[in-house]
Parts: C-alpha cells; structure tokens; sequence
C-alpha cells in the first residue's frame, strides 16, 4: 500500500470515528440531519472536485509500465476483435480469400529513413499478402484505392490482424471507420474517444493509470488505419488530410482508404505528400473461376454454365460484376443453398448489364441469409441465429434502419454508418410523446401505489393514494424531458477524468436530489414531524444526488459489444434500484424505530420494536429502491431505448425483440460491430437497401421462392 494510499484510508476511519463519537454524544438524530446537510452542499459545492481527486486516489498518469500494461492489453484486444471479425467476413480461411490484386499509383521519392541501410526496392504491384509484407518491411503512409466493394476494407482487416500478431507494442494497430468522426470534434480528440468506447478497458486507472488512450496517441504508439474516407462529405475529407499532414502526433505510417474518384477529387485540394498511393484491380475472369471452383468442389454441374461464361466472355456483364470482391462474395452467398441456380445469372433479358447482376445480387444477400441460416450441432455456432426471422419481415426491418442511416447522411450529421442502440430514439425519428407519457404513467402508477401502502400502514390509504399520485404526476413526466443519456456502467467509485465542476452533470444530481429531498421529506414529515421529515429528506435527497456518481462510463471488464454495453446499461439501473433500497431500509428503519413514537398517526396494526423496525425497513426499501430505480430508469439509455423500440415495433417498424435481431443479423454477417456500435457490412449493402424501390421492380423474396 503506497503513503497516498494510507493517509486516505487514515482520514476514512478518521471521519467514521468522529461519526460514531457524535451520534454518543449528540444523539443520532441531529447527527443524521447534520450529515444530511453537509452531504448536499458538499455536492452542490466546487469542493467536490477535491473530494472526486481524493477519492480517486489510484488516477495516476499513464506511463512507464503502465502504459505498456496498457499497450500490451490494446493489442490483444485489437487481436481478438478482428479475429472475429474476419471470421464473421469469411476471410480467415484460406479457401475464402478472394484472390484481389494491386499496383502502384504513386510512389514516394524515398521510403527509406536516413541512416537506414537501403534494402531491397518496394514491391509495385503484386497480391494483397505481397502488400502487407511490403508495407511491415518499409511502413510509410499508405493510401489504398478502389471502387466501392473492391476489398479495401477487407485488406484493413488483414493489415490489422498482421500488425497485431507481430507483437511489436511500440505500434498498436487501431481500425477506425472514418464515417463516425464529427468534424467539429478535433481529428486527434475523436480518435482518443473512439479508442476508449470500442476499448472501454483503457479507463481503468489502477491498472493503466489515467488517460491511457491520449497517452497511447501523444506517444506516438498508436497506428491508425482509417477506413472510408469517401463516406465523409467533401469539406471532412480535406479536414483529415490536413489532419495526417500536420498533427504531429499522428504517426508518418498512417493506412487510408478511399476511393478512387474522391480521393484525387480530395488531393486536388489538400495535398498528401510522400504518401504512397495502390490501387486494388478489378478481380481477374480466371480467378474468378478458381475461387468459385475452390469454394464448390463437390457441386461443380451447378456452376458448370456460369464457369463457362466466365471463361468465355470475360469482359461481360457478369465477369464485370464478379470482377468486384464484393459481388463475387454476394454471389457466392446467394447461391450457396444447393437448391438455388446460378446459371439465372446468365438470364441476358433480365441482367444485360453488370449494373443489373449487382442490384439483384444485392436484393438477394439478406433474404438468402435469413432464410438459410447456418446449422450446427448446438447452439454454440457464433454463426447461428438466436431464432428465426423470416425473411420479409427481417428485410423490411432492415430497410427500415439502412433508410433512416441514409437520411442521416444526407443531412450531414456524423457517424452516418453507426446503428447505435442509444441512439435509437433519434436515428428512427420517435416523436417526443412516448417519452413523457410512458414514465409519467408509470410513475404516477407507482406512485399511487406506494403512497397507498406506506399511508395504509397508518390509517389513511386514499390520502396516500392520492399523495403519490400527486409525485407522480408532477415528477415523473418532468424526467421523459431530458435527453439521452450514453450507456453507463455501475462502478463503486468515481474515475478522475473530469476533475473540474461540469454544469450539466451537476444540474442532472441536484435534480435527482431534488427530488428525493421533496419525495422523502414530505412523507417523513407528514408521517411524523418536522424535524424527521428533514433529516428523511436529506438523506434521500443525498441518496438519489450520489446515484448517479455510481453510474457513471468507465471502465468493463470484457471486450465491449452493443449487446454488452446494453446489458452494462441495464445493470446500471438495477444497482441503482438496490442502492435506493438500502438507503430506504436504513432510514425506514430508523424511523420505524427511533421516531415510532413521535408519529402523528398510530399504526394499524401492533407489534414489537423489533418487528416494527423490520416492516420500516422493508417499506423503505421498497419506496426508496422503487423511487430512485424509476428516476434512474427514466434518464438511462436503456430506458429511452426500450420506450423507441416498444413504439417503433408498435408501429411495425422494428421486431419486438430488437437487440436479438440486431445481433442475429451481425451473427448472420449483415451487420458488423465496432465497439458498441453495429454498422451495415458494407455501404454499398447500406445504401442499396436504403435506396427507395421503383414500381415494377423485380422482388428478391419472389425470385427466391422461385429458385426454392
């Protein structure tokens, strides 16, 4: 145990023994109101930023070891999620790998530093495991181009997971999707971010002391690979390359991908300089036939006249469109069931054009998945779906959220790509109504309840009735107001990253306290007198302020994924129930206890002291924990979430069981994670899906029936 260490535990049990000589000598019940008081300005005071520093007392700077500790942790957790990832993309297997090639666009003067002994010249072209080898033997800035659907992101997975198994910690490879950065957020802060949402186990202090992830960047130890910065409007474009051309702490071997047009479009404006530039080439007719022959050895005659076209004609419609890994992918999916045909494709009155064989291989991708889903022996396949969704119904949904993605792109707002489960209720346009109503019922509701219980014990339950009703009423559509909050995490103490006063969070705890002081004050002081409903109230009123410092983000203990940061969420809300609950039973049973005698009404029923205490407590528990449990509730990201989800399944928009679905598609490969945050596997699936269907169209669900 450090000295830092010792003196706070040395002013704890200073603090507790003064506590205890207090109540001897004054009496508890001056003590508790005391306290109570001293508790509230405390937290209303700019003193609690001393308070925050010496409770936080393992915040060290992240340095030496610790910084280690925490690159070593970044890159097996970097290692772990694209491993996964890649599997999910069916490019970890040899057999999978689409055979895609490259050559060089622009080649910087020299690539070799000065005083390093010149080896041998860069590889100008080649396959994309010639790529990767060139770039660990000679890092530089690397800018990869490329249609859509060309495998850039692919490559970035590969490069990531290269980089990682290396072991070198001095450079942590980081994939970053360039669609979620807001430009007026600084492009180093962003990243720092990003790193420590997706890697929330950066923030833990006693390990890897504070601000590991900024750490990490200002020393240079992070290597960013930024994928998609085509998805960013034009003027965000210039901003990132003036970013990688000026920020220092940005390193010179940075990977970008983009394509094609708009990244010249972009230099003509802001230049990137001793940058090397590769352009990945359209997949080749024959290797297109070898991946296809490789991949369906035993199912040859089902594929015999689409080889044959491609061998024929390979500069045709459908070798153009197989030319792109993505389609020959989609292809590959589409027509795994035995009981499909390919040779459809060959069909020139319906698919004259590459153009017409990409937007039906698109059409097709989702409905073949959902109604030919992976088997296997349990449920232990990561591949296979929770439960069956059928297909048109699974489709709708997701055209629905691709459609709602778009518009947010097109408006310009950042993180376009993201589907974040908190952000629900603003991504699917959810009126404002449901948000006030849903509480203020439930609320009210309880409330009524409650009030009838507790004022029963005593004689009156239609004025407790009608006093809860009254909270309810008054508070409980107040909180459906405030907007969403992030997702949260409950931790026993606070983190020091924010040691100064911050308005907003310090409004959001002197309105919970606000509340619990009214709430609790006036029950005790109606119950018994002036002086207990004091001390109640401010003992709630510090209760529901501090809940809020034991929800705060921080850091898991697990790889952060959207399903996981719901249930971190959600755990949140149930701690905050139990430690309004045992807060209550504290002061339910002092007061059934101490001030029994001093009640203004007499019980309806007799017993012991020691019975009496007992149903005080169990009743302020149930009060407090309910009371504190709803307020949390309201404000959490959980609860906006589940309130836009029950009204969007209402109106048949999402399923009633959104975050299985959500997570059956990532299962399935629709979707893909990063962090918390589910994206569509690939813009172009995104923005086709999204794409409004002109009358008369064919539909893919008919065609599939068709084949079936």
């Amino acid at each position: 145990m450090t000295s830092r260490e010792r003196w706070t535990m040395a002013l704890w049990l200073a603090g507790i023994a003064v506590a205890v000589w207090a109540v001897i000598r004054f009496g508890l019940e001056p003590v508790t109101a005391a306290l109570g008081i001293g508790g509230t300005l405390l937290i209303a005071s700019p003193a609690r930023s001393l308070v925050q520093r010496t409770w936080a007392w393992n915040a060290e700077r992240s340095e030496g070891e610790r910084l280690d500790a925490a690159a070593a942790a970044l890159n097996h957790a970097v290692e772990r999620h694209w491993t996964t990832e890649a599997g999910r993309r069916k490019q970890h297997l040899a057999v999978d790998r689409i055979p895609v090639l490259w050559d060089t666009v622009r080649e910087p003067r020299s690539r070799t530093p000065a005083g390093t002994p010149a080896g041998a010249p860069s590889t100008r072209h080649g396959t994309l495991d010639t790529l990767i080898d060139d770039y660990l033997a000679r890092p530089s800035r690397l800018v990869v181009v490329g249609d859509a659907g060309s495998g850039k992101t692919g490559l970035c997975v590969d490069l990531t997971l290269a980089l990682c198994r290396r072991g070198d910690l001095r450079r942590i490879p980081v994939l970053l999707q360039l669609s979620a950065w807001d430009p007026e957020t600084s492009f180093q802060d962003w990243i720092v971010r990003r790193l420590t949402e997706d890697y929330g186990f950066l923030g833990d202090t006693t390990k890897y002391g504070s601000g590991a992830a900024r750490e990490l960047l200002v020393h240079r130890r992070l290597l960013p690979l930024l994928d998609g910065l085509d998805e960013l409007p034009p003027e965000a474009r210039g901003q990132v390359l003036r970013a990688l051309r000026e920020n220092t702490h940005l390193p010179t071997d940075t990977v970008l991908t983009c394509r094609t047009e708009q990244f010249h479009a972009t230099t003509a404006e802001e230049p990137l300089p001793d940058t090397r530039v590769v352009r990945l080439l359209p997949v080749a007719a024959e290797d297109t036939v070898t991946y296809l022959e490789s991949h369906f050895p035993d199912d040859l005659e089902r594929w015999d006249p689409v080889l044959r076209s491609l061998r024929s004609d390979p500069t045709g419609p459908l070798a153009t469109a197989l030319s792109r890994p993505l389609m020959l992918f989609l292809a590959r999916a589409t027509y795994q069931p035995r009981g499909s045909t390919p040779r459809d494709l060959l069909d020139s009155g319906r698919f004259g054009t590459s153009e017409a064989i990409e937007a039906y291989l698109l059409d097709m991708f989702v409905p073949v998945l959902f109604e030919s889903p992976p088997v296997g022996a349990d449920d232990g396949n990561p591949g296979r779906p929770a439960r069956y969704w059928p297909a048109p119904a699974a489709l709708g949904y997701l055209r629905f959220l691709a459609s709602r993605l778009d518009s947010r792109r097109r408006d310009g707002e950042h993180g376009a790509a993201d589907l974040s489960w908190w952000e629900l209720r603003g991504l699917a346009g959810v009126p404002r109504y449901p948000f006030v109503v849903v509480p203020g019922v439930i609320g009210t509701v309880s409330c009524c309840l409650l009030g009838l219980l507790l004022f029963g014990l005593f004689g009156r339950p239609a004025f407790g009735a009608l006093f809860g009703a009254g909270v309810g009423v008054v508070f409980s559509p107040l909180l459906g107001l405030l907007r969403t909050e992030p997702p949260r995490r409950f931790v026993p103490r606070r983190t020091a990253q924010q040691p100064r006063l911050v308005l907003r969070p310090l409004l959001l705890d002197l309105g919970f306290g606000l509340i619990g002081l009214v709430t609790g004050g006036l029950i005790a002081g109606l119950l018994y007198s002036v002086t207990y409903g004091i001390a109640a109230g401010l003992a709630f009123g510090v209760v529901f302020a501090t809940a809020r410092r034991f929800t705060r983000p921080t850091e898991p203990k697990h790889a952060i994924t959207p399903r996981r940061s719901l249930r971190d969420d959600r755990d949140a809300v149930l701690y905050a129930w139990l430690f309004g609950s045992l807060a209550g039973a504290a002061v339910g049973g002092f007061l059934a206890t101490a001030g029994i005698h001093k009640a203004r009404y007499d019980l309806v029923f007799s017993a012991s002291a020691a019975t009496t205490g007992v149903v005080g407590a169990l009743v302020g528990a149930l009060l407090a924990g309910v009371g504190l449990g709803m307020v949390v509730l309201s404000t959490s990201a959980w609860g906006h979430f589940n309130t836009a989800r029950w009204w969007l399944a209402w109106h048949r928009r999402t399923p009633w069981h959104l975050v299985t679905f959500l997570d059956d598609a990532y299962r399935l490969g629709v979707l893909r994670s990063t962090g918390a945050h589910y994206q569509f596997r690939h813009a172009s699936l995104q923005h086709h899906l999204a794409a409004d269907r002109p009358t008369g169209s064919p539909d893919p669900l008919a065609d599939q029936s068709a084949a079936g």
